[in-house]
């Protein structure tokens, strides 16, 4: 940087933005700081602002007081967010989580200005003033002291480098406080009065002096010798600030009038340029300058704010522009060439950017390298230097070229016309006769000497030979008309009017899907780097995605959110719509190549700029019902609070309009919901609880927030919301309910006994017909046989077998008897089963050759239902009495067992037992399991041929006992089955 040269540019590769006074910038810009947020804070002639991107906002002290002036010079940002804030008349306030503190004469400040506050590598706050130099000791400000090797002297600038040291302008000559050291050393360099400093990213300290220009000045060894200083000096440039930016580049103002300077010294040699107001800077006076988190450069000045931001896109400016370059080939080296419709190339190399075309045009012509060039109207191939035009049989001029595919030295493919496609191979034109005469609109190579057809209807073949594979739509293929197609990263991607595809391993084309609208449409370029990364050239700009997440994203299915560059980013225009040739290329030495409908232009993706920090979102405030307060932690929201809005931002200082958010409230949000880049958010007929509210951001990268911003907050319920009211309203419906199930059981109640009464009744009506009709006409049939026994006429063997008939006659018509007498009062209750089992052997066992009856009772016998004990003693008289009647058994067993669970009866024999066919109308066996049935009993039946039957009768305790509690308890199990 020893000399610089005579001309200037006005910083054409920046993007420059300027917020001005009467646009609500404030004037007077003295100093620029950045919080952790990424708002900027400003120090001006008319107080404290805040900017962040898009507004700036006027700060005020805490609790409604007022800064001890608005003149302020000078900012210092402590990590923990303390802002320490220096003044015109040299006193400085201190403003942290517990408010405002000023400091003034009375804590040891003089009058005069301060135009810099820095901390040394101890912590200690050092006031950089005209008064004299002072530091912090917590309370007050102090003068250096004897031992500290300087003394009470004017200081104008003080800078902490990487290594700790403090350097100090004090006293007119530079000094030095190493880290851990107590004492300032005196290097011995005059400097002249309200000089600055800054660090170049070397750790090499630069200072600018208003009277002898710019030099390095130091570096980690200490002062640089005086010859290197001098051969190095910039004696033309006299600055009030400078600032070395990350890529090394230096900026500056210039002292009183005349703008900011800049100058790059990199493998294109020394470049100065110079941006004034007749440029676009908010004011000719310059001072502050700062380099934020995102890599903006800010300028301030009198009369407002400004910032330059690099592009990444950078035009290809030619002096003639004539006729500009629209298109772009690649020579099979990686070469790259543009050329306009004169079809004349032009070597696009890093080392030639800045040449002048006529030198360019000489290295195109120079190279050993096949070119192949055409248009709408004419074709030309250039080998070896010689230039041959080529004119397909059939087409006249022009041409109609409407897709070019060159394939080496001697060979091409070219789409003409509205139906042909010719390859040109060895000076001869061939027509594939395995291709339809269609017309195609995009060429590309393929693997293994494939070739790449997409036409006009959003088809696509793909093949060789003669064989080809033709994809439709319905092989998922729906980009409309398409204008690309290429084969990068092992995959074939297919651009269309519409969109973009890529086609996955299931042979099934996939559309990209994207965050924005249109991001996709319109490609007609696409490149792969060595990075892996995807750049698309399209109709809303350049577009750029990591490989590998953009293709897991587009097989999935899942929206994407690539990263888009534009006019702000120094595209000149869009891709161009209508060459026959890719509007994007990749030259060997890392060059992306770009035909837009302004000219070409380029970007470098081996030094494309690092995604942005992630951003840090904030929440705001919160309104409802009309009223606004900040959203702290713990905040309690009044009953009947329905309807929220709750403001949040992220602060991006270079693209604020890109950043967007998703934020979600939990309690009532399972997954985030996408806002864009909405800064707010609706709720309505939220009820009460407890919530948090969550927000994260993403910058122009899509770059996602490491932490999130997230606020807790209450609705305090109504009254009629309350656990107590709810608790109220239960016990009332168990209240009720338990009142409704007591009169539906009074109900039941009235109904049983109704039902009971008119049974009864029944009852006693068939007990009188029975006795009436059919006991009195039996009894009167026995009198009758009597009196026939008893006639001269019977022998003795008929009187005999008459005898035997009435006998048995008179035995049924005595239980018959005593069922009517059962049918009319019921009074046998059934509670001795046992006995009533044996009563009936008894009466059966006379008259037969009867078993043995062997009788086992089990358990306390208790009181039983009357109408299941009737039901059970029902059950067991059938099968005693089929036991006795049809076994032919030898023994019959009865078991009688109560146990809690319930009643079991078990009625076996040891005879033939029942046949294998047996009619269900038979035995009574109909009659049991209806009865059994009725009872919800359980019944089983065991029989086999010479070894007997078995029936086994459970009834559950809640069905037979009287008096019977079920106790809740574990199931186990036990030997109490039936």
């Amino acid at each position: 940087m020893s000399m610089l040269p005579a001309a200037a540019t006005s910083l054409s590769d920046y993007e420059h933005s300027a917020w001005r006074v009467g646009q609500g910038a404030p004037g007077d810009i003295w100093d620029i700081a950045q919080l952790a947020d990424n708002r900027l804070l400003l120090a001006t002639g008319a107080g404290l602002y805040r900017f962040d991107g898009r507004q700036f906002e006027r700060v005020a002290p805490p609790n409604g007081g007022s800064f001890p002036s608005a003149n302020m010079t000078s900012l210092a940002v402590d990590a923990d967010g303390t802002i320490w804030i220096a003044y015109y008349n040299g006193s400085i306030t201190r403003l942290d989580a517990h408010g405002a503190r000023d400091f003034g004469i009375r804590e040891g400040l003089r009058p005069g200005l301060i135009p810099r506050l820095q901390r040394d590598a101890s912590g200690r706050l050092w006031a950089a003033s005209d008064a004299g130099l002072r530091w912090f000791d917590g309370a007050r400000w102090r003068a250096p002291t004897a031992a500290m090797g300087i003394g009470d002297v004017a200081a104008h600038w003080a800078l902490r480098d990487h290594r700790g040291t403090l350097w100090l302008l004090a006293g007119g000559e530079l000094w030095r406080l190493r880290a851990r050291a107590t004492r300032f050393e005196r290097l011995g360099l005059a400097v002249s009065a309200f000089s600055s400093l800054a660090l170049r990213g070397d750790g090499q300290l630069w200072l600018a002096d208003r009277q002898r220009g710019i030099m390095p000045v130091a570096d980690a060894r200490g002062l640089l010798p005086a010859t290197q200083r001098e051969a190095r000096r910039l004696p033309g440039l006299l600055a009030g600030r400078i600032q070395f930016a990350a890529d090394g580049s230096l900026w500056g103002s210039f002292v009183a009038n005349g703008g900011i300077f800049h100058v790059t010294d990199d493998d294109r040699g020394q470049r100065f340029d110079r941006f004034d107001a007749p440029q676009g800077l908010a004011s000719t006076t310059a001072g502050p300058l700062l380099q934020d988190r995102e890599g903006n450069l800010w300028v301030g000045t009198n009369l407002g704010l400004n910032r330059f931001r690099e592009h990444q896109v950078h035009a290809l400016v030619l002096p003639d522009p004539g006729d500009p370059l629209r298109s772009l080939y690649r020579a099979p080296d990686g070469e790259v060439f543009g050329h306009g419709v004169d079809l004349q190339p032009l070597a696009l190399r890093r080392a030639l950017r800045d040449a002048t075309p006529a030198v360019q045009r000489d290295a195109a012509r120079a190279t050993l390298q096949p070119l192949w060039l055409g248009d709408w109207s004419a074709i030309v191939r250039i080998v070896d230097g010689q230039r041959q035009a080529l004119s397909p049989p059939g087409f006249p001029v022009p041409h109609e070229l409407r897709a070019l595919l060159p394939l080496g030295r001697a060979e091409a493919w070219f789409c003409l016309g509205s139906d042909t496609l010719l390859q040109y191979r060895a000076g001869r034109w061939i027509r594939d006769p395995s291709l339809p005469r269609q017309a195609c609109t995009a060429l590309a190579a393929g693997r293994h000497g494939q070739r790449l057809i997409g036409y006009p209807d959003g088809t696509l073949r793909v093949g060789s030979g003669g064989r080809y594979r033709h994809y439709t739509g319905a092989d998922g293929l729906d980009v409309g008309p398409v204008t690309a197609t290429a084969y990068a990263g092992n995959r074939i991607w297919v651009a269309g009017e519409n969109g973009l595809a890529l086609l996955g391993h299931d042979g099934r084309f996939r559309t990209a899907r994207a965050a924005g609208d249109g991001l996709f449409e319109g490609i007609t370029g696409i490149v792969r780097d060595a990075r892996g990364r995807y750049w698309f050239n399209g109709s809303r700009g350049l577009v750029r995605a990591e490989a590998a997440d953009f293709e897991r994203a587009v097989d999935a299915g899942r929206e994407t959110a690539p990263r888009l560059f534009d006019t702000p980013d120094g595209m000149p225009g869009i891709a161009t719509q209508a060459s026959p040739v890719p509007s994007a290329v990749l030259a060997a030495d890392g060059l992306l190549w770009l035909a837009t409908n302004q000219g070409l232009a380029w970007l470098d993706t081996q030094k494309v700029r690092a995604d942005a920090p992630p951003l840090v979102p904030r929440i705001g405030a919160l309104s409802s019902a009309g009223t606004q307060q900040p959203l702290r932690d713990g905040l309690q929201l009044p009953p009947g609070t329905a309807q929220l809005q709750i403001d949040y931002q992220a602060v991006s200082l270079s693209r604020p309009e890109r950043v967007r958010y998703q934020h979600r409230l939990v309690g009532l949000d399972d997954e985030w919901q996408d806002a864009g880049n909405l800064t707010r958010a609706f709720y309505t007929n939220l009820p009460p609880g407890a919530y948090r509210f969550e927000v994260r951001a993403a910058n122009e990268d899509q770059v996602w927030s490491t932490a999130l911003a997230q606020r807790s907050f209450r609705i305090a319920p109504l009254w009629y919301q309350t656990l107590w009211f709810g608790a109220a309203c239960v016990l009332a419906m168990l209240a009720l309910l338990g009142l409704a199930m007591r009169l539906r059981s009074r109900s039941l109640t009235l109904l049983v006994r109704a039902r009971l009464k008119e049974r009864h009744a029944e009852r006693e009506r068939i007990a009188r017909e029975l006795h009436d009709t059919l006991l009195q006409g039996t009894q009167g049939l026995i009198l009758r046989l009597h009196a026939v026994s008893h006639s001269p006429q019977a022998t003795p063997a008929v009187r005999a077998a008459l005898e035997a008939a009435m006998q048995q006659a008179e035995q049924a018509l005595g239980e018959a008897r005593e069922r009517v007498r059962l049918l009319r009062d019921g009074s046998t209750d059934y509670q001795d089963l046992g006995a009533a089992l044996v009563q009936v052997y008894g009466e059966r066992a006379d008259e037969l050759d009867s078993p043995a009856l062997r009788l086992n009772i089990e358990g306390t016998p208790r009181p039983l239902r009357h109408d299941a004990a009737e039901e059970v003693f029902l059950i067991g008289r059938e099968a005693l009495l089929n036991a006795l009647q049809h076994a032919s058994a030898a023994a019959v067993d009865i078991e009688l067992a109560y146990a809690r669970r319930g009643l079991r009866l078990h009625i076996r024999d040891n005879g033939s037992g029942l046949p294998q066919q047996l009619p269900d109308d038979r035995w009574g066996l109909v009659g049991m399991r209806e009865r059994a049935e009725r009872l919800g009993a359980r019944l089983r039946l065991w029989s086999r041929p010479q070894i007997g039957t078995e029936i086994a009768l459970f009834l559950p305790g809640e069905r037979i006992y009287r008096h019977h509690r079920r106790r809740w308890r574990w199931r186990r199990t036990t030997g109490e089955t039936a």
